[in-house]
């Protein structure tokens, strides 16, 4: 199901065409099985919707002067036509994509979380990201509750006024550069945490992939062969790639750095290198190995060290505590 992110850019397009932009964001659901949190679709006059909502919404009925939170309702027969198990209601905020804060398009544009609050039934929508939100709300609040689940979600929250809630949070890319059990090892633990993995082998695809990664994302390279980790590291090194990754030993790491620096790559560049890759942790199996490093990535996202929690002088949830949005990015 696609979320702001996936419309983002073409949103942003039409904007600066002057075009007059509609979206559609999922806010609630009751009943819609199988539908996932955050469908979101925009749609400018004539042309069709970027974008999905759960089957049997469509984007084009939803447009008028009816425009704010819309109640839909899907009886069985009209689940069953659309291919649902049941029926149910789902409450959409409508609005012009210029009624967002500008900041939000560019901010999904770079994948960055954020959470967008807007008062109901109409009211000027706001944006904040895991830094901001917490000098808005205290953290008990139902609003940075919802953010620090550390996933996307959406809910109407009940005040005065109301809330429409939307927490946005982009899926991880993990792009692994080489293959073998350790490739495999790594894919499985990705999954495992909802995450999206590219296994590359060749070294141009592999640049191409990583040249489109932002701060939420991973680059791992268990490729030994200079033609490939040299080139690829140096392309990681230049984008906004959040964890850059190198398997191998001191001897190996040593050669890389040499090749990067021979190809003008700077040494304070270079030091954004996690290598070897992995948290130490004495990792030997496949599997243990690729523990190791994705934990190592949680922890570079997180700004933490990877030491032992009993070990942690400060509260065990840093910031506002266990419900606020974790400090990533």
């Amino acid at each position: 199901m696609a979320v702001m992110y996936e419309i983002s850019e073409q949103v942003r397009t039409w904007l600066a065409e002057g075009r007059d932009v509609t979206v559609a964001q999922v806010v609630e659901t009751r009943g819609f099985a199988g539908s996932e949190p955050g469908a979101a679709a925009a749609w400018v006059a004539g042309e069709p919707a970027v974008g999905n909502l759960p089957a049997g919404i469509d984007a084009s009925a939803l447009s008028g002067p009816g425009a704010g939170l819309v109640e839909v309702t899907l009886s069985m027969d009209e689940a069953v036509a659309a291919g649902l198990a049941c029926g149910g209601t789902a409450s959409v905020l409508v609005q012009p994509a210029a009624g967002y804060p500008a900041e939000l398009w560019t901010r999904l544009a770079d994948r960055e979380p954020v959470c967008v609050v807007t008062p109901l039934p109409g009211g000027p929508t706001a944006v904040y990201t895991p830094a901001s939100i917490r000098d808005t709300y205290p953290m008990a609040d139902p609003v940075p509750r919802l953010f620090g689940r550390g996933v996307t979600a959406t809910a109407v929250v009940a005040g005065e006024p109301d809330l429409a809630a939307v927490a946005l949070w982009p899926v991880p890319t993990q792009v692994v550069v080489g293959d073998g059990l350790i490739a495999d090892a790594l894919r499985d633990t990705a999954a495992l945490l909802g995450w999206r993995c590219e296994v590359i082998g060749s070294v141009d695809e592999a640049v191409s992939a990583v040249g489109r990664l932002q701060r939420s994302d991973a680059v791992v390279v268990l490729s030994h062969d200079r033609a490939v980790d040299g080139p690829v590291l140096a392309a990681a090194l230049n984008s906004r790639t959040g964890y850059v990754g190198a398997l191998g030993s001191r001897r190996t790491q040593e050669l890389r750095r040499e090749w990067l620096t021979e190809h003008g790559v700077p040494a304070d560049d270079q030091a954004r290198i996690h290598g070897p890759a992995g948290l130490d942790i004495d990792a030997h199996t496949p599997a243990e190995i690729a523990v190791s490093i994705v934990a190592e990535i949680l922890g570079s996202r997180a700004g933490s060290s990877g030491g032992a929690l009993r070990e942690r002088r400060a509260a065990i949830h840093s910031g506002g505590g266990v419900h606020s949005p974790p400090p990533r990015y």
